[in-house]
């Protein structure tokens, strides 16, 4: 199976395709694992029981976090790094107004998004350089 995904740096005006290719089970994990995390965890906090890590004092809930944040280090990461492991990805850059071209009716806000950001940068830049 393939998943075929795309970047672009608006700013850079420049864009590339990521293709990834692998078993379905590998995908349906993935997804599966990332669905869990983000949205069955809940983000309860960790008791504050005292403990040493590293040499210093500190407290289950300042070094771990909460459920999700522990989840995630601990359970969604070591799979994602698995499923990763087993994928095969190519990238092919593209010139940003081909890809544009291509993308833009499927997902404007997300390329109008983009180029709001871009301008945003120009303009900080050209502010920093006048100011």
């Amino acid at each position: 199976m393939r998943r075929i995904g795309y970047g672009v740096n608006s700013y850079h005006k420049n864009a590339h395709l990521n293709v990834d290719f692998a078993p379905f089970w590998i995908f349906a994990l993935e997804n599966l694992i990332d669905f869990t995390c983000g949205y069955l965890i809940p983000p309860i906090p960790l008791p504050k029981i005292k403990i040493i890590r590293e040499g210093e004092k500190t407290t289950v809930r300042e070094y771990y976090g909460d459920l999700r944040q522990t989840f995630h280090a601990y359970v969604h990461a070591p799979i994602f790094k698995y499923c990763y492991s087993r994928m095969n990805s190519k990238f092919i850059e593209l010139d940003y107004e081909t890809a544009k071209k291509a993308f833009y009716d499927k997902d404007k806000r997300f390329w109008d998004d983009e180029e709001k950001v871009a301008e945003e940068i120009r303009l900080e830049a050209k502010n920093e350089v006048s100011g």
